[in-house]
């Protein structure tokens, strides 16, 4: 979670009982299955993957499993959840940053993840250029978040990342929108996109 200071907050009172949340099963588990399945998929010999509002960092402690030896970093705005993350160990760097200024040299990391984040960034587009700065120039991001569709399109908050208006910001800094996946049943309403460098 990378996120206004409100979010921040409110995600420190969440971090001792995330990983028992229900939303685990029904909504972050098959988010991270399909997100997981087009990693390996899309770059199976990544070594270095970076997880944007990593939470106590499930996702990139099951990435672990499918990457052996990469290079696993973790950022999230939540200082509990950082240090929640970093109680189960696993060889993984953990890090308290903010989406929009991220403690990376350029193209640091073969693939970036942020799952169900996207929409709590305080400034989305400032984002969008570090996740850029720190993917390799043949490296790509998965951004997994609500995309609205039909007519919940119109009633969603602005935050939730509507697809052509993600191409648009993503076009400014030379980026663009690859495949679309659908996250099995969750409505269609969450998508998993591949984002590559133009």
């Amino acid at each position: 979670m990378s996120s206004s200071r409100r979010d921040v907050g409110r995600f420190n009172d969440w971090a001792s009982t995330y990983d028992r949340s229900y939303l685990q099963r029904l909504v972050f588990e098959p988010v991270q299955k399909t997100l997981l399945e087009m990693a390996v998929a899309g770059k199976p010999g990544a070594a270095s993957i970076l997880d944007v509002g990593c939470g106590t960092g499930r996702l990139l402690r099951a990435a672990s499993g499918v990457f052996p030896g990469a290079r696993l970093a973790g950022v999230d705005a939540a200082p509990a959840m950082v240090e929640r993350a970093r109680a189960e160990g696993g060889g993984i760097e953990f890090q308290q940053a903010f989406a929009e200024n991220l403690p990376f040299g350029d193209g640091e990391f073969d693939l970036v993840f942020s799952t169900m984040t996207f929409h709590h960034w305080a400034d989305q587009r400032a984002g969008i250029r570090e996740v850029g700065r720190v993917m390799k120039p043949e490296g790509f991001w998965l951004l997994a978040d609500f995309t609205p569709y039909g007519l919940l399109k119109w009633f969603a908050p602005r935050r939730f990342p509507r697809l052509e208006r993600l191409a648009t910001e993503l076009g400014e800094v030379g980026l663009g929108v690859g495949e679309r996946r659908l996250v099995a049943g969750l409505g269609g309403q969450v998508s998993v996109v591949k984002i590559y460098r133009n």
